[in-house]
């Protein structure tokens, strides 16, 4: 398959892309919703946290998308809100969004928002404003957009990077030269960070990752909760647990077709979520993913899938606790080798996963792993952190992530 075919949830959805899908929808227990409540049941939309914002509960994450008729498709169905970032496909990904909002001419019927991250950057706080700034601007050229309605500090995953004066100060410069209308902070480490942000008075909305195999997380749900509460909004990712891949030869070669959308209401039917951004990167998966946008309640089959508890081993999500650090002698940044590993494997999103290895701080990343006779990190979940690690190392000599 070409980059631009590939199936992010291949392995969990296939049965239902082909093979009859109309008698599928026809059916009571269908996975999709019938035509009746297709036609009669409203797009179901919540307010933005203290941002006024109303958006429908299914949004886009555009990040793995390459196919400027799906952003069409998208706002056909109703979609509203365009998820993009500067990163994304070394910036053509907001290229495409910049000239889709232009073709369409519906500016002011969507909300954008785009990300840019502060790591790898000057350290020198005025430096860092600078760069930061400049980033930004580069943004809405790309997007061909004197302002976006969202603009996050991206990929914060300390309380240290949350405070960091450099950024914080190119963020309220930026609102208050209206390059944005709101204010956003993206995280892998929720609870640490998203605590720190609620008593910063910065931050209007908030990115965080939700998916089920988070369900026995207390302390995430509850912190997710008191930020909502706290009038931020909140915007989901990574709800469909970044489109598992099989895993295991010995696993079953498909889970039920029901999968996708079960994962995706369990998260909406947190009322804290406003809305959330699956990377959907075809039209069958689209369609799929709004689906729900009309009805939240649970199928027969997503309660079979949800009651299944198998998939949360299957899935290996690493929830970026970064427990496993203290295990590794080398101090490999682990976490951030996970989300490389999902993002070339389960993305197929070569370009995010060498972004994402960049971050990694000299002497802690994929190189310095190895020369252990066997690895002593031990995942707290569900991960088989060794097996990754060496799918990454054969992606990396095959030049596949250089």
């Amino acid at each position: 398959m070409s980059e631009h075919e590939w199936n992010r949830r291949e392995f969990m959805v296939k049965p239902i892309l082909w093979a009859g899908a109309a008698s599928v929808i026809g059916k009571a227990n269908s996975l999709w919703a019938s035509p009746i409540i297709e036609k009669t049941n409203p797009i179901l939309q919540r307010t933005l946290g203290k941002t006024g914002i109303t958006l429908p509960v299914v949004s886009m994450g555009v990040m793995n998308a390459d196919i400027p008729g799906l952003l069409r498709r998208a706002y056909e169905l109703g979609i509203r809100h365009f998820d993009t970032a500067a990163g994304y496909q070394r910036g053509r990904n907001e290229e495409m969004v910049g000239n889709v909002i232009k073709e369409l001419g519906v500016r002011h019927q969507v909300v954008i928002s785009t990300k840019q991250p502060s790591h790898n950057g000057p350290r020198n706080p005025a430096q860092a404003k600078q760069h930061f700034i400049e980033g930004v601007e580069s943004s809405l050229k790309r997007l061909q957009m004197d302002h976006v309605d969202i603009l996050y500090h991206h990929a914060v995953d300390s309380v240290e990077d949350a405070r960091a004066e450099g950024p914080l100060e190119a963020l309220q410069s930026l609102k208050k030269d209206g390059k944005t209308r709101f204010l956003g902070i993206s995280t892998h480490k929720t609870v640490a960070v998203l605590s720190e942000a609620m008593g910063m008075n910065v931050f209007d909305v908030a990115l965080v990752m939700l998916n089920y195999t988070m369900a026995q997380d207390a302390a995430l749900l509850d912190t997710i909760e008191r930020a909502a509460n706290s009038g931020m909004g909140i915007v989901a990712m990574k709800t469909q647990a970044g489109g598992t891949v099989k895993p295991d030869p010995k696993l079953p070669k498909e889970l039920p077709a029901a999968s996708q959308t079960a994962l995706l209401k369990w998260a909406l039917n947190h009322e804290f979520v406003t809305t959330a951004i699956p990377g959907f990167s075809t039209y069958e998966h689209l369609e799929q993913d709004f689906s729900v946008a009309r009805n939240l309640a649970y199928t027969y089959e997503e309660e079979r899938f949800l009651a299944d508890k198998s998939f949360t081993a299957q899935a290996e999500f690493c929830q970026q606790c970064g427990k496993c650090r203290k295990d590794c002698p080398k101090q490999v940044d682990i976490p951030v080798l996970m989300r490389s590993h999902m993002y070339a494997v389960q993305y197929r999103n070569r370009g995010m996963a060498q972004a994402t290895l960049a971050t990694v701080a000299p002497d802690h990343g994929l190189d310095a792993c190895g020369g252990c006779q066997s690895c002593s990190v031990t995942c707290r979940n569900t991960v088989r952190i060794a097996r990754k690690i060496a799918e990454l190392k054969v992606l990396a000599a095959g030049q596949l992530l250089s």
